[in-house]
């Protein structure tokens, strides 16, 4: 069983872990160096000289503090600990929009314990922000940092019909295939409106309750492992289509309203038959 002290300990190094991200991505948003496609043919998977640097930067600095933790992350091989603390980075969640200039990238960073996110960050350099949260047993917590100080307690906002919902998908022409582009395609027919292209930034307008549903596909772990505690922790839920867990990725569905989804799943499972 792990102590409450360990965890604060690594919560409290969260702000440390963010000014080294910063200080390599923010001047190459600025100005964009080393990108690469990593896909083959047609597709475009990009990263960039930020990805890496920022990636290799911070597992040094977890491997100096944090000796005994594993480290998984997007760009580089894994590390494996002595511990059940595992960490996960995603050094600029949302490439394209970082390629593009669009400031809704982010920095991903997520601790598990025993394979469970406990806590999350998504760090938001451009917008001057960071969502954080933690849920630990029936301990559930999430808040949102500006730059200058200020911190707001975050709280998912009530939804109670598809109908009434904002929905949110960062590229569903993308992410999906047939089947899961005609099932979003229903349910945000039936929504109010929808905001495209956010990446884990719809996430954290969730879990302040601007908008009430996410779907999304074809995400890796270091994409999602983060986000778990900050909907989590905002009384919202996030699951994949299938009602599991979403720590592997995958397709993934997030509800500022847990009401939501039975109807969504049924939806949803429409799109895997």
């Amino acid at each position: 069983m792990t102590s409450s002290t360990e965890i604060q300990t690594r919560l409290a190094h969260f702000g440390a872990l963010t000014a080294i991200a910063r200080a390599i991505t923010v001047p190459l948003f600025a100005d964009p160096k080393g990108v690469v496609n990593k896909a083959s043919g047609s597709d475009y998977d990009p990263v960039t000289q930020a990805d890496i640097e920022a990636e290799r930067a911070l597992r040094a600095e977890l491997r100096r503090v944090f000796p005994d933790d594993s480290i998984e992350g997007e760009e580089l091989p894994d590390h494996v600990g002595s511990n059940d603390f595992s960490w996960t980075l995603d050094p600029i969640d949302g490439t394209r929009a970082f390629v593009a200039g669009a400031p809704v990238w982010s920095t991903l960073i997520a601790l598990s314990y025993q394979g469970i996110p406990i806590l999350g960050m998504i760090d938001l350099p451009a917008l001057h922000k960071a969502y954080l949260g933690h849920c630990e047993g029936d301990y559930r917590r999430a808040w949102v940092m500006s730059d200058d100080g200020e911190t707001t307690v975050l709280k998912t906002a009530p939804c109670p019909e598809i109908r009434d919902g904002i929905l949110g998908c960062t590229a569903p022409f993308g992410m999906f295939g047939p089947g899961e582009l005609a099932a979003f395609k229903i349910i945000g027919a039936g929504t109010r409106f929808m905001r495209l292209g956010l990446d884990a930034l719809g996430y954290g307008l969730l879990s302040e309750g601007r908008m009430d549903i996410i779907l999304e596909a074809a995400l890796k772990p270091c994409d999602v492992r983060a986000l778990m505690p900050i909907v989590q922790g905002a009384g919202g839920r996030i699951t994949n289509w299938e009602g599991g867990s979403p720590v592997d990725g995958g397709r993934v569905v997030a509800v500022g309203d847990a009401g939501l989804l039975p109807e969504l799943y049924t939806y949803l499972g429409r799109a895997m038959r």
